[in-house]
């Protein structure tokens, strides 16, 4: 297998990031993050498909990674980009999408759709808007709410069939609940996954505390994601 650095280009010039897994297949995957995360984190699941004999895409969406445009209500053209160019060399097309990735592949012309954790409803409670809001550091986006905008826009999908729905059984009720409400009525599978899901720990700790904690967690895990590391590094 190889992997090249390649971008979608709009009609306006715009430039989609990708990296591209070439198996020598006439089936292709288009992998789509989610938010706060990025093509290098889902390159290795790319692998995973390419053994599988599929040529395989990974996007940086705008607002992340390469992508220089600001996060914004359309991303979801950067998706219709890539797969347009796509189309146009292969016979069949899926896309694969991880929690705001689901989303948007939920909403795409793909042959086939596998949505992992998609946010199927655009009301957000504070908790789940509290991480996302710690999360946003690794994001550019024009302002706090763009997320929560975004999901008012694409939900609900309007796909009725070839997908599947992945979601954790450690997921809170209510997005899966709204998951399985999206379904009713559609020719849609659900798999619900059992394993890897987080519980509570046995530590003793407070949750204000916790909380005033968390940004410094978060701020350890994305300091890997700043361009200055990169730029610094000389051979």
């Amino acid at each position: 297998m190889e992997v090249s650095r390649i971008f979608f280009e709009g009609d306006d010039g715009y430039r989609v990031p990708a990296f591209k897994i070439e198996s020598g297949s006439e089936t292709a995957f288009l992998v789509i993050h989610g938010y706060s995360s990025s093509k290098k984190a889902w390159l290795g699941f790319g692998f995973d498909i390419a053994e599988m004999g599929a040529d395989v895409f990974v996007v940086d969406l705008r607002g992340h990674g390469e992508n220089e445009k600001p996060l914004d209500e359309n991303v979801m053209d950067d998706v219709e980009i890539a797969l347009e160019h796509i189309r146009k060399d292969y016979s069949r097309v899926f896309a694969l999408g991880h929690s705001l990735g689901g989303l948007l592949a939920l909403n795409s012309d793909a042959d086939f759709v596998h949505a992992i954790s998609p946010p199927l409803s655009s009301k957000i409670l504070p908790e789940p808007k509290f991480m996302l809001r710690l999360k946003s550091c690794t994001v550019r986006e024009n302002d706090e709410e763009v997320l929560f905008r975004i999901l008012e826009r694409y939900n609900p999908p309007e796909r009725s069939s070839n997908a599947v729905i992945y979601y954790g059984s450690g997921e809170s009720e209510g997005f899966r609940m709204a998951i399985r409400k999206w379904a009713e009525g559609r020719d849609v599978e659900i798999v619900e996954i059992q394993d890897m899901q987080a519980s509570m720990p046995d530590v003793d700790v407070s949750g204000e505390s916790l909380k005033n904690y968390l940004p410094n967690f978060i701020s350890h895990l994305s300091v890997t994601a700043s361009p200055k590391i990169v730029e610094k590094i000389r051979f």
